[in-house]
């Protein structure tokens, strides 16, 4: 079958990385407003309502407006703005997590997940399901991620910088107010009973991710063995998904693991360390493309049934 998709927004970092991924699909006819036409809005609507999916690629109030717009019940939207993604009439788009690949599969409203919650969710959500990981653990989530995860604006700041700022810029703590807007999914989709305290690093490099999170065994229900065992069970059959064996130091490099290995793929990579009762969790990922739009190809992949990796590196 022929997919035919639009994109609202794709002039921005998300939308590009979306459309490149679009013209090298071979199920899919990208449509495209031309450029003396772009600022039509009633053209804009048109697409909007034309086109099998819409991958909405806006600011929060833009999603909610684009989606006003739509009336043709047939349209499958696929938002990538946090706009939707804890509201009940969409489906969390992360179709590895249990339980969400049908109602992907089914919907026309499928919220494309964070970068940050990505790596989060997947890590902790096997968890609680096998009762390993209490609802009440007060988790705290550590992440580094290239710069490109800020947008345009910030992407041009760090390539303008000279030596001294780029030195400054090396690694910065972001969102110390400790309300990121990423915090409230991150709390329902693992159905966790708080937030956690989330402060995100942003590097010096343009692409990649890291996301980890520790817990003590003393404040668990089972061992690090378990903890392993229950996110091999859950992800065995992802073709997106690596799980590296308990304690491994392949990835390691001089003790160092990179964010960066996972960029261009929409791979994520996943590692358990332990020692003395402490565990560490890792998630690695391409925040444009697992943690972005190669999840959002993926999700049009499973709503119209066709192979998950079609179009996609894995």
């Amino acid at each position: 079958m022929t997919v035919t998709a639009f994109i609202d927004g794709q002039y921005g970092t998300t939308g590009l990385q979306i459309q490149s991924r679009l013209e090298a699909h071979p199920d899919v006819e990208l449509l495209s407003i031309p450029e003396a036409q772009k600022k039509d809005p009633q053209l804009r609507e048109t697409y909007l309502n034309r086109a099998d999916v819409v991958f909405l690629c806006l600011p929060d109030e833009a999603s909610r407006a684009a989606v006003a717009l739509i009336s043709n019940p047939a349209t499958v939207i696929i938002d990538a703005s946090s706009a939707f993604r804890v509201d009940p009439a969409w489906v969390y788009g992360v179709p590895e997590l249990a339980g969400l690949r049908p109602k992907i599969q089914t919907s026309n409203r499928i919220a494309n997940p964070g970068c940050y919650p990505t790596g989060m969710t997947l890590l902790t959500a096997p968890l609680v399901a096998a009762g390993l990981l209490p609802r009440a653990y007060p988790l705290t989530v550590q992440a580094i991620t290239g710069y490109s995860g800020g947008g345009k604006a910030m992407i041009a700041d760090y390539q303008g910088f000279d030596r001294g700022q780029a030195e400054t810029a090396a690694a910065r703590l972001k969102n110390l107010d400790l309300n990121h807007k990423h915090l409230p999914e991150m709390q329902h989709i693992v159905g966790l009973d708080f937030a956690p305290v989330f402060v995100p690093t942003v590097g010096n490099f343009e692409q990649g991710m890291l996301v980890s999170i520790g817990l003590h065994e003393a404040a668990l229900s089972g061992s690090a063995e378990q903890v392993y065992v229950a996110l091999a069970e859950a992800y065995q059959a992802e073709p997106f998904i690596t799980l590296f064996p308990l304690n491994d130091q392949s990835q390691l490099e001089d003790g160092f693991l990179a964010p960066t290995h996972c960029n261009g793929t929409n791979r994520i990579e996943l590692f358990v360390f332990s020692a003395d009762q402490r565990i560490y969790l890792v998630a690695r990922l391409d925040n444009l493309g697992k943690g972005a739009s190669g999840a959002a190809v993926q999700n049009m992949n499973c709503r119209f049934g066709l192979l998950e990796t079609t179009g996609l590196l894995v």
